[in-house]
């Protein structure tokens, strides 16, 4: 048996508007602005904010730009974007989304999260949810990004197949009999007779 591989790039369909992909960047800005600043809507913005907007806001702006700059590109070239890159991308929003409610931030009145406020044992539960929801944020967004970049550049699939070496030996061999057969027949029927 023989096993052979090819791999073929996906043929562009229809080109888009891109849409999809603005809407991305204008959601991946809303994202970073609500991690760093949403604090401040409520009256609990602290000396954190510019320490959370230096570091997850500009991580998940750019993660979220670039994710919709892949899909917007994807869409112009006329290639889909698959499930599970959009998937990906709400579970990061979500996760940006929780995380900005979770996060605390230092008041005058000590750390305090949009919301459990100042209260214990609330305080300290929203602080140990902020954590994880961060990385969960940050990691899907990575992925969506590596899913998306990849779709915009046409997904390539893998076409297998596997040839019967022994089958493919006896069709061999019945086409030579035949020929032989057909060319001994030729041979005999062009000698004279006697």
């Amino acid at each position: 048996m023989t096993y052979s591989a090819v791999r073929v790039r996906e043929t562009p369909g229809e080109p888009g508007s891109g849409r999809a992909g603005v809407a991305v960047i204008v959601f991946g800005i809303a994202v970073a602005g609500w991690v760093s600043f949403g604090r401040h809507l409520f009256g609990l913005g602290g000396d954190l904010t510019v320490i959370y907007a230096a570091t997850l806001g500009v991580i998940f702006a750019i993660l979220l730009v670039l994710v919709g700059l892949a899909m917007r590109r994807s869409d112009l070239r006329g290639f889909a974007t698959r499930p599970i890159t959009h998937a990906m991308l709400i579970s990061s929003g979500l996760s940006a989304f929780l995380l900005g409610l979770t996060i605390p931030d230092n008041t005058p009145e000590g750390l305090q999260t949009i919301v459990s406020g100042p209260n214990e044992p609330a305080l300290g539960i929203a602080i140990g949810i902020a954590n994880p929801l961060g990385v969960v944020g940050i990691a899907t967004g990575i992925i969506a990004l590596v899913l998306a970049v990849k779709e915009s550049r046409g997904r390539i699939t893998l076409v297998e197949s596997w040839d019967d070496d022994e089958a493919a030996g006896l069709t061999r061999a019945s086409e030579s009999t035949q020929d032989s057969d057909s060319a001994h027949t030729a041979e005999t029927s062009t000698s004279p007779s006697l």
